[in-house]
């Protein structure tokens, strides 16, 4: 990881992490930085103050991390296993698995302007899925483009309405 200053946009510190860091995450009180160590299977918290790395956090396969808009639940998206892990936010102590066979490649995700779904593609699948997270279950898979598609970032329009994904 590379710290860069806010002011000077240098780089003052690199520290390394788990094995195949992908996305850097804050947490939803914005008070940690959240490091997805994808094959090293750890999350790295730093503080954003300080610029500084926490001890590391087993969890399996976190190729990304969400926080629900509500901040009731810590999402990691383990792409390779192929499902979604509910955490406790704080603690990151596992809540549910939700295993998504159909959708390989799970990986990233955006939640609907109430906060009750979240849509996630399946990069490898040409799906996208919507999943309740009151229920924490799928309740809806949308083939795009009879398959063939290859859907990564998913974004909600401002306005709420329609969902966007980069194929």
């Amino acid at each position: 990881v590379d710290v860069i200053s806010q002011r000077t946009l240098k780089v003052v510190d690199q520290f390394s992490v788990g094995a195949l860091p992908q996305h850097v995450t804050p947490s939803y009180d914005l008070r940690t930085l959240y490091v997805d160590n994808d094959l090293g299977n750890s999350l790295t918290p730093i503080d954003p103050r300080t610029g500084r790395p926490g001890k590391p956090i087993a969890v399996d396969d976190p190729y990304n991390l969400y926080f629900t808009p509500d901040g009731h639940f810590a999402i990691v998206v383990a792409e390779r296993l192929q499902r979604l892990d509910f955490r406790n936010p704080r603690t990151m102590q596992l809540i549910h698995s939700l295993s998504i066979p159909l959708c390989r490649g799970i990986d990233h995700m955006d939640f609907s302007a109430d906060g009750r779904y979240a849509y996630a593609s399946c990069e490898f699948a040409g799906r996208m899925v919507e999943i309740d997270l009151r229920t924490q279950r799928v309740v809806r898979t949308l083939v795009l483009n009879h398959g063939t598609a290859s859907p990564q970032d998913v974004k909600l329009a401002p306005d709420g309405r329609t969902v966007y994904a980069a194929d």
